[in-house]
């Protein structure tokens, strides 16, 4: 365990690398300030960009160890504890569209702010008064509110109002959830719902029944995807570079539970010669993938849309199938037979990508970066909204030797965590059904 003097010595020669870093690449040094609001968007699968990662994550392992250890363990319990209320803020503001209000460049009295958003005075104070403590927004002088960092990009970056309003909102509430369905599982699992999902918004049905009926949350979540996928820690773009996708040559590829086509769409540039099948069970998405594909006649021809339960048997032979988010969302049972399904289209030397968010193998660690954490963080989502989980990459291998032992064999994993995005890519290879 390092002391407190190692961890600022620590600090502070990474913070002069990284110093170093950002004045080579001609970036400017971050603040807190409106005008500190560029982020590190600008990391790339580079040297450079690996290099300017790996100090930003050293330093954040250090700082926030130092945090705990001056904090003392009451404090940092207590802070864990209190954490749904920042959550709570930060989905009001988003909810309430607070930072659109804030002029960019400028600042605006909470009496205006306060009409713009058509809540009472004193109430409005309180929410933005929360988020400057969080460092969301800046009172310049008693009652004048201008944006932070954080703030304007909420306004320079309308996806993120997308992921906190669903993230903290909708899937909050089933996450609070969950300690009365573990115990509801332990004490009274005859009456025990399947998820904290259904305790949360009192349904019998799963999350995807939930969603085909109700249209404006259907919309809600389909926006809260669309903007992780424009977050430099979920971009499509880690996928296209974890594997060398153009090496393939004239191949077939499935994309299995692919909705509207959107990895198909990432891929397709980078394989030429390929032709790809995207199933799915939702019509609407279905058809919202062909309508996108009828666009470009140069995709039309070599992307089609078919609709497919990925519990049946599959119909379609292929030399890549892919599983992009899916089977986290299912227990092992049911993943099982969903990998199963794939057996009879399956010949030698057939491919299964798997792309998901991937937990390190124990002993566990503290995770002490948003990128590091989040397979956990999802983890407990899927324990909420599924009863389902994340996999480490030995769990996954346990789960394809159940489809058919000694059928599989694990080619190549390419970390997510490691270059600070989400998911990761797992890539089996079919050898043969077990005698």
């Amino acid at each position: 365990m390092s002391s407190i003097e190692d961890l600022a010595s620590s600090i502070t020669e990474q913070v002069s690398r990284l110093s170093s870093l950002l004045q080579e690449a001609g970036l400017p040094s971050p603040t807190l300030d409106e005008s500190g609001s560029s982020d590190f968007t600008h990391e790339t699968d580079t040297p450079a960009g690996r290099s300017l990662r790996e100090a930003r994550h050293r330093i954040m392992d250090s700082a926030k160890d130092l945090v705990r250890l001056v904090q003392g363990p009451t404090e940092h319990l207590l802070t864990l504890t209190w954490a749904y209320a920042d959550a709570v803020n930060i989905n009001l503001i988003a909810e309430l569209r607070i930072h659109e209000h804030v002029p960019l460049g400028s600042s605006i009295s909470i009496q205006e702010l306060a009409a713009a958003v058509r809540i009472p005075e004193q109430l409005l104070a309180r929410i933005v008064r929360y988020g400057i403590a969080n460092g969301v927004f800046v009172e310049e002088r008693s009652n004048v509110i201008r944006h932070s960092a954080s703030s304007a990009l909420l306004v320079q970056n309308p996806h993120l109002p997308d992921i906190i309003r669903f993230a903290a909102g909708f899937l909050g509430n089933i996450v609070k959830k969950i300690p009365e369905a573990v115990l509801l599982k332990r004490d009274d699992p005859a009456h025990a719902p399947d998820s904290a999902f259904n305790l949360a918004y009192g349904t019998d049905e799963s999350l995807f029944s939930y969603l085909h009926r109700n249209e404006a949350v259907t919309k809600e979540y389909h926006d809260y995807l669309t903007g992780r996928t424009h977050t430099p820690m979920w971009s499509i773009d880690r996928l296209r570079a974890a594997w060398p996708w153009g090496s393939l040559g004239k191949v077939k590829v499935v994309d299995v539970g692919g909705s509207n086509g959107h990895t198909v769409l990432a891929l397709a540039p980078l394989m030429p010669d390929a032709t790809f099948v995207v199933q799915d069970s939702n019509l609407g998405a279905l058809e919202m993938g062909r309508r996108a594909v009828a666009e470009d006649s140069s995709l039309e021809s070599r992307i089609s849309f078919e609709e497919y339960n990925f519990f049946e048997p599959q119909p379609v032979q292929a030399e890549i199938y892919i599983f992009r988010h899916i089977l986290h969302d299912w227990d092992d049972e049911d993943a099982v037979k969903i990998l199963s399904s794939l057996l009879p289209a399956l010949r030698p030397g057939a491919k299964v990508f798997i792309s998901e968010g991937i937990p390190p193998e124990p002993p566990a660690k503290r995770l002490n970066t948003l990128p590091s954490k989040m397979a956990r963080l999802e983890d407990v989502l899927m324990l909420g909204v599924h009863n389902s989980r994340e996999r480490t990459v030995s769990e996954f291998e346990s789960l394809l030797h159940r489809v058919t032992p000694g059928g599989f064999r694990l080619a190549g994993v390419t970390s997510g965590a490691e270059v600070g995005a989400f998911q990761s890519l797992l890539e089996f290879e079919f050898v043969g059904l077990a005698n």
